[in-house]
């Protein structure tokens, strides 16, 4: 009987760049409030709108989600409990809006989601899958919140899922951190440097 293999993480990468697309994580004014000038919020504001318009540019799709409720039991029992301030995020409230900085552009697809993850409850899968995306690439608010509940989906789902890491961020630089140890051991690709990555992406045909 050979020797058992103990589970390791973080052993290899993913490394691809196949039929790439982009998502856009709840890039909304209440996801992004306090992003004061110069600091590492604002800075991954400029980033993740660097990361759409790079998208663009290549001809990559690029798919927005945001969160919207139109009342309060739809949050659930957890964020009722935990992030009671999402209540926040009702149709043509200003918090629920886009945030200007990140360029959302009329005409891309979005997908509105009532959980952390973007396949919970969507047709974010169905959207996806219509665009030929396996490279998935993901930046948005917050990295430890819905953008990991995005990305353990998405590797789930079996597409290959690339975090962007300047081009997202959380409520403290530790909590981000840590997000990104956790990503890039066990779900993702972790970079750190979003428009290098880009820099390797020929335009799709």
């Amino acid at each position: 009987m050979s020797t058992p293999e103990e589970v390791r993480v973080g052993v290899g990468r993913l490394d691809t760049r196949e039929r790439p697309g982009l998502v856009m994580v709840d890039c909304q004014r209440l996801f992004t409030l306090g992003g004061t000038p110069g600091s590492p919020l604002d800075a991954a504001v400029s980033t993740a709108a660097a990361a759409a318009q790079a998208a663009r540019d290549r001809g990559v799709p690029v798919v927005w989600l945001r969160t919207l409720f139109e009342a309060d039991d739809e949050l659930g029992p957890v964020w009722r409990a935990k992030a009671p301030a999402l209540a926040q995020l009702r149709p043509g409230s200003e918090l629920a809006d886009w945030d200007p900085r990140v360029g959302h552009r009329s005409g891309e697809v979005v997908v509105t989601k009532k959980r952390a993850s973007g396949f919970v409850g969507t047709d974010l899968h169905e959207v996806l899958t219509d665009l030929d995306v396996f490279t998935l690439a993901v930046a948005g608010f917050t990295t430890a919140g819905c953008v990991r509940a995005t990305v353990v989906d998405a590797a789930s789902l079996d597409y290959a899922p690339v975090v962007l890491a300047d081009a997202m961020a959380d409520r403290s630089d530790s909590i981000h951190e840590a997000g990104l140890l956790d990503l890039d051991a066990r779900y993702a690709d972790v970079v750190r440097d979003s428009a290098a990555w880009w820099s390797g992406i020929p335009a799709r045909p």
